[in-house]
């Protein structure tokens, strides 16, 4: 592990050609910091700049762009062994990957609940409920998504009509895969209700 370190350390020394700013937590910013960024990790051979977890480094490219790091482990190593100093290396994450994870991880949820509820389609409610197996308000939510989306759709609906009938029987799961099979180019407008769908299932 020192010779790792070690090694690394006498590479970085010529390989400070970045630059970043430290953005911190509490507004504090240092500019002008000589680095090392990598995908993962930013190296920083100034020990005394105060770099903590959660604070953001960023770093201006030749577009005029700017790349913002989150700061996930700051990574201090505190050796002082032929020569070198104390140093960082900061393991860090793209915020723009933050972001792009976080809307993967979202879950598009349709509440229905009671005899008469509805689908909440970009309801700002994000619970999840168990729809109730006698609304018959969903097939028709369906339908309107259907209708308002995808052109010459006659068999899909009837499809639905089909589902809808054979609700709680035996014969829905039939139903069901002639429903998903017509939507097979769609199934990014069915996917929420799919869980719902489930529900009825004997």
């Amino acid at each position: 592990m020192i010779y790792e370190i070690l090694g690394g350390l006498i590479l970085l020394k010529g390989m400070m050609t970045d630059e970043v700013k430290l953005v911190k937590k509490n507004g504090e910013v240092y500019e002008n910091i000589k680095a090392n960024v990598q995908t993962e990790k930013i190296f920083i051979t100034d020990e005394t700049i105060p770099i903590e977890e959660g604070d953001k480094l960023q770093r201006k490219l030749p577009s005029g762009m700017l790349e913002n790091y989150i700061v996930l482990d700051r990574g201090f190593y505190n050796v002082d062994m032929a020569g070198m100093k104390p140093h960082y290396q900061c393991k860090v994450k793209k915020e723009s990957s933050i972001s792009a994870e976080k809307k993967l991880n979202q879950q598009k949820i349709y509440n229905v609940t009671g005899e008469n509820s509805r689908v909440n389609i970009n309801s700002t409610d994000n619970s999840m409920n168990v729809i109730d197996k006698s609304s018959d308000e969903l097939f028709e939510e369906i339908r309107n998504i259907v209708n308002e989306n995808i052109k010459n759709n006659e068999k899909i609906i009837k499809t639905i009509n089909e589902m809808e009938s054979n609700k709680n029987k035996e014969s829905f799961m039939n139903s069901y895969q002639k429903f998903i099979s017509s939507m097979s180019n769609h199934m990014s407008l069915i996917a929420p209700f799919i869980p719902a769908l489930s529900q009825f299932f004997t």
